[in-house]
């Protein structure tokens, strides 16, 4: 692992402008898959069903992946958690999705998710919640704001 993470460093500001890229248009791509599955889950939106459960998740991934847009750009110490959480989210929708999938195209469909993005991107933000945990332990803070020079205090006060 040492190896891996000296690779890394000598990309990194180069990788986590990408990662940040990569989660913010995979958070717009959910969009209109969730606005199809509101549109289209058995039962009333808003109604007490299992159905909506779906687009709520879908909704919280989302947002999710905004918000590690915005700390993987900054380094922020609060990156690791949020990746595995986020990770756990999307490794559940894909258990679900093909535990649910009916025969046919929706199980075609739901493997094709499950093993093209879902898992994938699961195992990718498991590898940047352990990669960033050295961020939280302050070994690789953000880059400390500009500072402006004072005058020192008049001498004999």
């Amino acid at each position: 692992m040492p190896a891996l993470r000296k690779a890394l460093a000598n990309h990194e500001d180069a990788l986590l402008r990408l990662l940040s890229i990569a989660f913010r248009v995979a958070a717009v791509l959910l969009l209109p898959w969730i606005v199809d599955l509101a549109l289209n889950v058995r039962g009333h939106f808003g109604a007490r069903n299992l159905s909506n459960a779906w687009v709520w998740l879908d909704l919280i991934e989302a947002a999710s992946l905004l918000l590690l847009a915005a700390l993987v750009r900054r380094r922020h110490r609060t990156t690791s958690p949020i990746a595995s959480a986020t990770a756990v989210l999307l490794g559940m929708d894909a258990f679900f999705d093909l535990w649910s999938a009916h025969r046919g195209e929706a199980f075609r469909t739901a493997e094709l998710l499950a093993y093209a993005a879902e898992l994938p991107s699961a195992a990718l933000l498991a590898a940047l919640s352990w990669y960033s945990l050295r961020w939280a332990a302050g070994l690789h803070p953000a880059p400390a704001p500009a500072r402006t020079h004072r005058p020192a205090p008049p001498a004999g006060n």
